[in-house]
């Protein structure tokens, strides 16, 4: 059992060590997640951008919300760290230096990985809520993501968002 603590202990420092080498030398956790995760949005539904959702501030409402357990807030940063160590294994690159082929090769990659398909799954359903939310919230001002349904939202509808 203590050799394969230890055998999990050096595979992760080396791990640690070739991604800050690999990197450049610059410290690999200076690098920005909410960049990451913007730019694996884009990947998985780039439909987003075309329907003028903004994602990222949805992103940061999610972020900075009491209801949204820290644990998950660490799932989602954790995964973009992650997202970022596999691009550096595969490519000596951070996942938003690729090229998009490349980004595409990562995520099936890490798709295929528990914490991936779970990462993967969580940022989609942000992503849907975004596009799919009131104008109220302010990521959706035009209802795009409602036209594109031809769907009429209940009423009544919010007055002040909930999140």
């Amino acid at each position: 059992m203590i050799l394969k603590s230890r055998r999990t202990f050096l595979k992760t420092s080396f791990l640690t060590t070739a991604v800050i080498v690999m990197s450049g030398g610059a410290l690999f956790g200076a690098i920005n997640p909410l960049e990451t995760i913007l730019k694996a949005q884009e990947d998985l539904f780039p439909h987003a951008k075309k329907l003028g959702v903004d994602v990222r501030a949805y992103l940061l409402i999610i972020l900075h919300h009491s209801r949204v357990t820290d644990e998950d807030k660490t799932f989602i940063r954790n995964g973009a760290q992650w997202l970022n160590e596999e691009a550096v294994t595969q490519y000596n690159l951070t996942y938003p230096e690729l090229s998009a082929d490349k980004r595409q090769k990562i995520l099936k990659i890490v798709s295929k990985e528990r914490w991936g398909e779970s990462w993967i799954h969580r940022i989609l359903t942000y992503i849907m809520e975004a596009t799919f939310s009131d104008k109220v919230y302010g990521v959706n001002k035009n209802e795009n993501g409602q036209k594109l349904l031809n769907f009429t939202p209940g009423m009544p509808r919010p007055k002040e968002p909930l999140l």
